[in-house]
């Protein structure tokens, strides 16, 4: 069968109007690889015969959402079909009483907030780019978070259960539906990550979060680098209960403030402390931090509703949309007192002509940076930046940059002694290398 018959057989399986090919399947393309065509999927049953012809015909297939993600990972080496789940939308249970629910996994992270609200509860991930409509399935395919994984923790603790097909079009179900399951190997925490390059998520199943009904944010400004990273452990040492403790660049700080009309003072290091609960406990908390920042010689400020909600979701956003030419974003992860020599390699960027904007989650460790400059220049500060994060046990990654910016740094850093392992899961999955070949290491 020549190409084209293959490509039309699969447009066949989800009708030619859920598919489509030429100019534009490049609007879909993934670190800059183009598929030659685009099939949305409506059921399971569909997205099986898709994969069980790609397996047939030996024809990469890369699975996507809304495709929010396209610069993370490497370029896939094939991109025959790219298998958008957007189609896949719906929240499909909702037990409220026990605090959960599944999810089509092509849901936007937004609409699944909107119908768990009714109830007054939430999936307690907050990722970047969900304005910009991130689904489920590739908030789980990039393990992706935000602030408030401090209180909650990560899409990983949260994952309870999921469906996904296989390379080969079969169906695999993993997990379960309560909270408290302890049967089994945790399958589906493998998919948390991957990249799609083990298989199509097709639903997901989550433990819920009641909603706060009260929330205040308190923003300090320091004097010095020193004495915020104090404050940070004093607060971290305390009894508070924090939703997010973030810890802020200048550079940051300055953009911060023009975007949202927070007050933020200009060339200080800034904390912002978020505590949300019910009011009486959030009023006594609040105190606290104003004392603990009052004793590292910090000013105060308190902000709430629409102040505070703009504020957060620029935190969020940070990242912003697809790394242009002279622009890369990077994510690295530490131990929590190495969070200042990470910042210290950024106030030196500047010397080499990058310009740096960097927010850390202080209680985590995890540092998400963006980077502006001439290529060559934003490889050596990709390089000055790993070397820091490496040196203390972590890591860094490239989460978006121009193609010639991550070959010549590389995404990933150093594997470590995982690679190996990695490679025997990927074959037991995916025999073929079908599902975005080369995309993840």
């Amino acid at each position: 069968m020549g190409d084209n018959s293959i490509l039309n057989s699969l447009a066949g399986i989800v009708g030619r109007e859920n598919a489509v090919s030429g100019e534009e399947a490049s609007a879909f393309s993934v670190c800059g690889a183009a598929p030659r065509i685009v099939l949305f999927p409506g059921s399971v049953e569909e997205v099986s015969e898709i994969m069980k012809a790609a397996s047939r015909d030996l024809l990469s297939v890369i699975p996507m959402g809304s495709n929010t993600k396209r610069g993370l990972g490497e370029a896939p080496g094939r991109a025959d079909a790219a298998l958008s789940v957007k189609r896949l939308n719906r929240i499909l249970e909702h037990e409220s009483a026990d605090l959960v629910a599944t999810a089509e996994c092509g849901m936007t992270l937004s609409a699944f907030q909107e119908g768990l609200g009714g109830k007054s509860q939430f999936l307690p991930v907050d990722p970047p780019h969900a304005a910009k409509g991130a689904t489920i399935g590739g908030i789980i395919a990039s393990n992706d978070s935000g602030p408030e994984r401090l209180r909650y923790g990560t899409t990983r603790e949260l994952l309870i259960g999921m469906k996904v097909v296989k390379a080969d079009g079969s169906v695999f179900s993993g997990g379960a539906k309560v909270v408290k399951n302890v049967a089994g190997y945790d399958l589906p925490k493998l998919f948390v990550g991957s990249l799609g390059t083990l298989g199509v998520m097709v639903e997901a199943t989550f433990r819920l979060y009641p909603v706060p009904e009260y929330s205040r944010t308190c923003i300090a400004g320091f004097g010095s680098l020193e004495d915020s990273h104090a404050a940070v452990q004093s607060l971290l040492n305390s009894d508070l209960v924090m939703t997010s403790l973030e810890h802020i660049t200048p550079a940051l700080a300055e953009a911060l403030s023009a975007s949202t009309g927070v007050f933020m003072k200009r060339g200080c290091y800034h904390l912002a402390v978020r505590i949300a609960n019910v009011e009486k406990a959030v009023r006594d908390q609040v105190e606290l931090v104003n004392g603990i920042l009052g004793r590292h010689g910090a000013e105060v400020y308190v902000i709430e509703g629409g102040d505070e909600s703009s504020f957060w979701s620029e935190i969020r956003d940070l990242p912003g949309g697809d790394a242009e030419e002279g622009r890369a974003v990077c994510k690295a992860g530490v131990v929590i007192n190495e969070v200042p020599a990470v910042f210290k390699v950024i106030e030196m960027l500047a010397e080499g002509g990058v310009k740096a904007r960097a927010s850390a989650r202080a209680g985590n460790g995890i540092v998400m940076i963006t980077l502006q400059g001439e290529n060559p220049a934003l490889v050596s500060a990709i390089d000055s930046l790993r070397m820091v994060a490496e040196s203390g046990g972590g890591t860094l990654v490239i989460n978006d940059a121009p193609p010639g910016v991550k070959s010549a740094a590389g995404v990933w850093g150093d594997i470590g002694p995982g690679y190996s392992l990695m490679k025997r899961i990927k074959s037991g999955f995916d025999p073929f290398n079908i599902l975005n070949p080369g995309r993840l290491v």
